[in-house]
């Protein structure tokens, strides 16, 4: 039921998004302050409310950005949601940090599962799930899984070596073997323990092919040759000089015939006014930008692709050997 509602709900919500921002750009202060302490009083948003919400997420920062409100007033929006942004909601996550870092394996998880919180902050939870952004990330599975599949068809059962940096939780790798009996080798890197601990025990069926590495990416460099490296959700918090930096020390490590994928949230993103306020800073980035990053990097042009999965939020840059 939920679901149904969700759709027809999310059909709405795209027809009067653009109205609801026209409207709304010249709210004051408290205009704001009131909206969301509302919301908060009821419980939270429903389905029906989402369009309106989205909207003002849209005309708060805007309001910013023009000097229309002043930036030290961001801390009182905060602070109307009260205890929306505890640890055990997705804002309260986001904004708090619990492991040190935006974008950490945990919060990545609840994406994948469409976790909500139970009680009075659900309708939260459940707001920020509907999400394009949060649904790209949970496409992003099926993305690496359609590449593996390919790759496993093409392999003529050779055994496929994959480099998967910055691996989080490991789920995505953890549901594709328990589906597939192929050939294939996981070496996983992260910098963060807590995350190879989590990922580790989600993969303990698959210890012989699945090996986890603690490394700083910004210094790590393959010691192998790879039939995929892939890097779903990290570079989009690299300026380009990093961006750069690190893909040249990637590319050594593909082997002939062989690809790095490395994902980006879009400059499109619909959701990246709600990551501000949880200071969740991204460099989104567009297919252009990500073309024009593989070629100073070194890469010929003839041998980049730009690809995107089904919401075309999540963003990816191809970069094929051979």
């Amino acid at each position: 039921m939920f679901s149904d509602n969700l759709q027809n709900g999310l059909a709405s919500s795209e027809s009067v998004y653009d109205s609801l921002v026209t409207a709304g750009q010249q709210r004051t202060l408290e205009d704001h302050l009131g909206y969301i302490r509302k919301l908060v009083s009821r419980g939270g948003p429903e389905i029906d409310d989402y369009a309106e919400l989205d909207a003002w997420f849209t005309n708060l920062f805007l309001a910013f950005d023009s000097g229309h409100l002043p930036n030290d007033a961001l801390g009182k929006v905060r602070e109307a949601f009260g205890e929306v942004f505890t640890n055990g909601t997705m804002f309260g996550h986001a904004f708090r940090k619990p492991h040190g870092y935006s974008g950490d394996f945990e919060i990545i998880d609840r994406f994948y599962g469409s976790y909500a919180a139970s009680g009075t902050h659900e309708h939260w939870d459940r707001y920020i799930q509907a999400g394009r952004a949060p649904r790209a990330v949970r496409n992003r599975k099926t993305y690496l899984h359609d590449l593996l599949r390919r790759r496993i068809e093409a392999s003529n059962g050779q055994t496929i070596r994959v480099l998967n940096v910055a691996s989080g939780p490991g789920r995505d790798i953890a549901e594709f073997l328990s589906g597939s009996s192929s050939n294939i080798q996981f070496d996983c890197i992260d910098q963060d323990p807590s995350a190879i601990r989590y990922a580790s025990a989600l993969c303990a069926a698959f210890v012989d092919r699945v090996t986890f590495l603690r490394a700083d990416i910004l210094r790590f460099r393959p010691r192998g040759k790879y039939d995929l490296i892939w890097a779903a959700g990290l570079f989009d918090y690299f300026s380009d000089r990093v961006f750069k930096l690190v893909l040249r020390r990637l590319l050594p490590g593909v082997a002939p015939g062989g690809e790095i994928v490395i994902g980006n949230f879009s400059s499109a993103n619909p959701n990246q006014h709600w990551l501000r306020l949880v200071e969740w800073h991204l460099n989104h980035r567009s297919p252009e930008q990500l073309q024009t990053l593989g070629s100073e990097s070194g890469v010929n042009p003839d041998r980049i692709k730009i690809g995107r999965e089904r919401e075309s939020v999540n963003l990816f840059l191809h970069i094929r050997n051979g």
